[in-house]
C-alpha cells in the first residue's frame, strides 16, 4: 500500500448548490450554481441495491465500505488523495447522503481514480431545484 503522504492521485473538484426555478426564459437569466461547504463521503463502488433510498436522491445504510471523508471549503472546492480504483461519491445533507448520478451498472456517482492523476468532478446538489 502507498503511504498517504506519497499518493499523487485522487479526486478533486467542486460541490455546488442550485435551488429554485431553473426553467429558462427570455427575460430571466439562468441562476448560477454557488460553491458550498459540505462533507463528502467516499465509499467503495455502491449500487442502488446496497443502500436504502428516500426521495430518489437521499441514501442511508450504505452496505459498502466507507473509504474516506473529505470537506469542501466555503467556495465548494475540495481535493482528496485516494489510491487508484473506483469510488462512489455522496454529499452529507440533513436528509441523508445525497447523490444524483448513476451509471449503467446502477452504481451511485461512481468515479475512477487513475494512477498519478486527480479526477476532476463537479457535484451538483440540486434537490431543491425545479427544471
Amino acid at each position: 500500500m502507498i503511504p498517504a503522504f506519497a499518493q499523487n492521485q485522487g479526486i478533486s473538484g467542486r460541490v455546488e448548490w442550485v435551488s429554485g426555478n431553473q426553467m429558462p426564459g427570455p427575460d430571466r437569466p439562468a441562476t448560477k450554481a454557488k460553491g458550498i461547504k459540505r462533507e463528502i463521503w467516499i465509499y467503495q463502488p455502491t449500487t442502488i441495491a446496497e443502500v436504502e433510498a428516500s426521495e430518489g436522491v437521499f441514501f442511508s445504510n450504505v452496505k459498502t465500505t466507507l473509504v474516506k471523508k473529505a470537506k469542501s471549503n466555503c467556495k465548494g472546492r475540495f481535493r482528496v488523495n485516494l489510491p487508484p480504483g473506483e469510488y462512489s461519491i455522496f454529499i452529507k445533507e440533513k436528509n441523508g447522503l445525497f447523490a444524483n448520478q448513476f451509471d449503467g451498472l446502477n452504481r451511485i456517482h461512481c468515479v475512477t481514480v487513475k494512477p498519478g492523476e486527480f479526477t476532476e468532478i463537479t457535484v451538483l446538489v440540486n434537490y431543491e431545484a425545479a427544471y
